[in-house]
C-alpha cells in the first residue's frame, strides 16, 4: 500500500539535513517536504533569534510593532518623506483605528512621535525618535546579513532563480490572507456581524 504524502513527509522531516546535492529534487514528495521543513525551520529560526536579538538590546516589541516601526523607517528615514496614518495603515494592511492604537502604544514607550502635517493641520505624520531609529538599524542590519548569507556566491542567474522563488512565496502569502480575510468576512456577515 503506498504511504500518504504526509506520512511520507514526515519521514522526510525526520531524517533530512541532508545537503541539497542529496536531496532528490526530481522526486516531488521529497522536493516539497524538503521544502516545507526549510520554510517551517528558517521561519522558527528568524522568529527565536529576532526574539534573543530583541532581548539582549532590550527591545520589547511584538512583530507588529517592529513591522510598523520597519515601515515608518523605511519611508521616512535620511528621506524627505513623511507617513501619515492611513499610508501606514494601508501598508500594514490594517484599519486606521488599530494603526493609531498601535502609533500610540508606541509614542507612550517612546519608539516614534506623531507629528502634525505643517501644509495640513488635519494630517498626522508618524516619525522614529532615536530609541526607534535604534530598534529601525538592528532590524535593517539583521535582514541585511540574512540577504548576504542567502545571496553569498551565487551567480547572477541563481539570484535571479532565488528572487523569483521568494516573490513566489511572498504571493502566495498574500493571496492566502486575502483568502482567509474573504472567508472570515464571509462568516461574519452571515453570522449577522457587520464584516
Amino acid at each position: 500500500m503506498p504511504k500518504s504524502f504526509e506520512r511520507h513527509a514526515q519521514e522526510l522531516v525526520v531524517s533530512s539535513d541532508a545537503p541539497a546535492d542529496q536531496i532528490d529534487v526530481s522526486n516531488g514528495y521529497d522536493f516539497i517536504a524538503e521544502i516545507s521543513r526549510l520554510l517551517s525551520n528558517t521561519y522558527d529560526s528568524i522568529d527565536r533569534l529576532e526574539t534573543l536579538t530583541q532581548r539582549s538590546h532590550g527591545i520589547d516589541l511584538t512583530v507588529s510593532e517592529l513591522n510598523l516601526i520597519e515601515v515608518v523607517g523605511r519611508k521616512t528615514l535620511h528621506k524627505d518623506a513623511t507617513i501619515g496614518m492611513s499610508e501606514l495603515a494601508r501598508t500594514l494592511d490594517i484599519r486606521v483605528p488599530s494603526a493609531t492604537a498601535a502609533v500610540n502604544r508606541l509614542v507612550k514607550r517612546g519608539y516614534v512621535q506623531k507629528k502634525r502635517d505643517p501644509e495640513d493641520a488635519r494630517r498626522v505624520n508618524v516619525v522614529l525618535t532615536r530609541k526607534g531609529e535604534k530598534v529601525f538599524r538592528l532590524h535593517a542590519v539583521f535582514n541585511r546579513r540574512m540577504a548576504q548569507e542567502v545571496s553569498d556566491g551565487l551567480s547572477v542567474s541563481e539570484r535571479r532563480v532565488l528572487l523569483d522563488g521568494i516573490r513566489r512565496l511572498e504571493h502566495f502569502y498574500a493571496k492566502a490572507q486575502q483568502s482567509q480575510r474573504e472567508y472570515l468576512k464571509k462568516m461574519s456577515v452571515s453570522k449577522g456581524g457587520r464584516g
